[in-house]
């Protein structure tokens, strides 16, 4: 008894030091930094179609907002260790043009778990249209309820389908593997496809203060986002992020949140970077405030499943020439690596 007191009067003692120390370590060790930028506009949402697992291209407008956050994260002096990206063009492109405004190549990885949510019999289209034929009310719960799957697509293009299965259980080295890719998913489906790649692969990127870049879709950053602000369902779907607008993080050790410090990152000149906090975030948008808002408000009229003009309709399938390897994670040359790759450079692999 008088041996467990002691430990126990040590413990006391000994802890008030620890706390100290692990915050003196915690203030010293290299931060880790999420940049995570939404794709440009694509063709399909210059005319308000549902894309999902589409691959339309960038539109003109979209090369352009890719080109301007490139030049932002460049002016802001971030320099890019490890860049994640969908298996979807749209997303590539704007990755792509993104780090050649930069002048940087970081070892990048392509992974079918970024690709957009799936909104299955919707895709293209147009969400006008939709909403005159079913009602706003029904179209909006299939855009952001969590909750709630659109109804599925039965012409996946089965052969696109059995290569993603029997790849996902080869890289993800699974005895059991479902062999049919999903024909529609709620954004809570979504989220849990992400996760893996959140818990397995970048996080232990950022412990290690690495600076990570995401490109990626409007849900599926959504879900990351929530992975690090633990949003509410009703919180999840009224969070906006403007097209190819980069949204930083900053993350310690223990990977908490910290304020996002830009002058220590060697941006050009102090005060050159214009900045923005959303409300209710903690994450810094990079750009200035106004722009920012209006920019929200544009991407929010273009989703809009309110009354107006029908622009283009598409029909409620996969484009037939999209580029099937696009919704595979496998391994890619010219310096670029695979997700299993990867994860075990971050010192795990994904078993879930």
């Amino acid at each position: 008894r008088r041996v467990g007191k002691q430990a126990l009067q040590f413990l006391g003692n000994a802890m008030p030091t620890f706390l100290w120390v692990h915050t003196l370590l915690s203030m010293v060790a290299p931060r880790g930094r999420l940049v995570l930028v939404r794709h440009g506009q694509s063709v399909w949402n210059e005319h308000n179609l549902f894309t999902g697992w589409a691959d339309p291209s960038l539109s003109k407008q979209g090369t352009r907002e890719a080109a301007n956050a490139g030049e932002q994260l460049r002016e802001a002096g971030v320099v890019v260790d490890t860049a994640f990206c969908s298996r979807l063009r749209r997303a590539s492109d704007t990755l792509d043009i993104v780090l050649e405004r930069m002048t940087q190549s970081p070892p990048t990885v392509y992974s079918w778990r970024l690709n957009e949510q799936h909104c299955g019999a919707l895709t293209g289209e147009n969400k006008r249209d939709l909403a005159v034929q079913f009602g706003e009310r029904r179209v909006q719960r299939w855009r952001r309820d969590p909750r709630q799957r659109p109804p599925p697509a039965d012409d996946l293009l089965p052969e696109v389908v059995e290569r993603l299965g029997s790849r996902i259980a080869r890289v993800e080295h699974r005895r059991s593997c479902l062999t049919t890719g999903p024909a529609c998913e709620s954004l809570h489906d979504a989220c849990a496809r992400y996760r893996p790649l959140w818990r397995h692969a970048i996080a232990p990127l950022l412990r290690r203060g690495q600076t990570v870049l995401v490109a990626g879709h409007g849900n599926m950053l959504r879900g990351a986002i929530r992975e690090i602000e633990d949003l509410s369902d009703e919180e999840l779907p009224q969070l906006e992020l403007p097209q190819a607008t980069p949204v930083i993080y900053e993350f310690n050790a223990d990977l908490e949140p910290m304020a996002v410090d830009l002058m220590g990152s060697g941006a050009e000149e102090a005060g050159a970077v214009a900045t923005y906090r959303m409300p209710g975030l903690l994450a810094t948008v990079l750009g200035d405030e106004d722009r920012i808002r209006r920019a929200q408000a544009q991407s929010a009229a273009a989703h809009s499943v309110g009354p107006g003009f029908a622009t283009a309709r598409v029909g409620p399938h996969l484009e037939r020439n999209a580029d099937k390897s696009r919704y595979e994670d496998q391994d890619a040359g010219g310096g670029q690596s695979s997700l299993a790759e990867m994860t075990a450079a971050a010192g795990a692999s994904i078993s879930t």
